[in-house]
């Protein structure tokens, strides 16, 4: 059995509003030839096919171009991510069963339902001429707002969602057991959510890859292969129990991904066989790149930036005008998304205990030296601190105010904003 692994291809994700269109094409187009000189038996999209739950018409063409090319070489098995409609998913499924006629293999969308199912299924892939068979369970992402409608007796303690992913997991491995062949069958589980211990790229919806929704890699089933769909960083996951990979998005999502080489994940796996894991690099798309340092610098390593996406950092010490102008022409090939000055002038040193004072001052030194500053005249300033002193020895109020300077802070204090009319005099 070969299976190709994509995921994440996130279309109509945009770099700070700069259109990627031209590099998703070419990226796509990359996949596509890939999968014609891989040959699979399978290929498993695991989720986020698109950006936004409202695609735009030309990201669902997008989509439907890319899909067909790759329909042409294999059956296509595309899972719903926390990023993707179910009724887009819908949309598609119908278009492809529609015009099953016009030629290629299947493609089979899994999404969550409104039913109030988990949406999950197992698919079963004859292949070899009937002497092999893919049996593939396929688990959507499970948004976290309908966690409870899906799992109504676990609560909402912490590790609850994992506990009811393992209990639909377990569903769904019991449906692929039913009818397994060892010496037949190669089993496969397809899903879109976040494990423990998962590198972050940075690009990842937050609310949806905190600890609160994580799993453990050795809940997965024991198969030959989990495709895993959601982080954009991709990376294979230590586990007891199945061969795990994240393929990650097929281009650089966010600055996080500045040192990731994208890639599809090419699986061979037989029937009682160890799997066989290899991944192919994509090439196509602009490569994100940080600089930090002067714009003398910048100027001086402007060739590693041609055609990148930059983010620059310029250190200075005076601030220095028309920046954005003077980084333009220091890297006149790249594409600055991303600017911001380190200027030594504007640096604020934060304090640190050597530099608070030894003894904290008495709340009348400090009202003094307050008066001082003001420039109140002495006399007056002796009765305001009098009063101040014997406020602060009757916090509960007893006794009337015994001169008009005290009466005076203490209008002032029961009503800071109200300006005192009783004459007293300032300097």
């Amino acid at each position: 059995m070969k299976l190709l692994h994509t995921s994440d291809w996130h279309l109509g994700r945009r770099m700070k509003r700069r259109s990627r269109d031209d590099e998703f094409d070419a990226v796509l187009a990359e996949i596509a030839e890939i999968a014609r000189e891989a040959v699979p038996d399978l290929i498993v999209h695991s989720g986020d096919l698109f950006d936004r739950y409202s695609p735009s018409p030309g990201d669902v063409l997008r989509a439907v171009r890319a899909l067909d090319s790759l329909r042409l070489t294999a059956p296509l098995v595309v899972i719903g991510g926390n990023h993707d409609s179910p009724h887009w998913f819908d949309v598609l499924d119908y278009f492809y069963r529609s015009t099953a006629h016009r030629g290629g293999h299947s493609v089979t969308f899994v999404h969550t339902a409104a039913d109030g199912s988990g949406g999950g299924r197992v698919i079963d892939i004859p292949i070899r001429g009937n002497a092999q068979r893919i049996r593939l369970a396929a688990l959507p992402f499970i948004h976290p707002n309908r966690f409870m409608h899906l799992f109504p007796g676990l609560g909402t303690t912490h590790g609850a969602y994992a506990e009811g992913l393992r209990g639909l997991q377990e569903e769904l491995v019991a449906q692929m057991d039913e009818g397994y062949s060892p010496q037949r069958d190669v089993r496969v589980f397809a899903t879109h959510l976040y494990l423990s211990g998962a590198l972050l790229s940075g690009s990842e919806r937050h609310l949806d890859v905190n600890e609160a929704y994580a799993t453990a890699p050795d809940d997965l089933p024991s198969v030959a292969y989990c495709a895993l769909g959601h982080i954009h960083k991709p990376q294979a996951l230590p586990s007891g129990r199945a061969t795990a990979r994240y393929a990650g998005s097929p281009l650089q999502l966010d600055f996080g991904e500045c040192d990731d080489i994208k890639s599809v994940v090419l699986v061979e796996a037989d029937p009682q066989q160890p799997t066989r894991i290899t991944t192919r690099p994509l090439k196509a798309g602009r490569r994100l790149r940080e600089f930090k340092g002067t714009l003398e610098e910048l100027a001086s390593r402007a060739a590693e930036f041609s055609d990148t996406f930059l983010k620059v950092t310029i250190t200075s010490q005076t601030l220095i005008p028309q920046l954005a102008q003077k980084v333009a022409t220091a890297a006149p090939d790249a594409v600055v998304v991303d600017m911001q000055e380190d200027c030594d002038e504007n640096r604020v040193t934060p304090l640190d205990s050597s530099d608070l004072p030894e003894k904290e001052p008495e709340l009348t030194e400090s009202f003094r030296a307050y008066l001082t500053e003001r420039g109140t005249a002495g006399r007056v300033a002796d009765d305001v601190l009098a009063a101040f002193a014997f406020l602060l020895q009757h916090t509960d109020g007893d006794g009337p105010p015994s001169c008009p300077a005290e009466l005076a802070l203490q209008e002032a204090l029961e009503d800071p904003w109200t300006p005192s009319h009783t004459g007293l005099e300032t300097a």
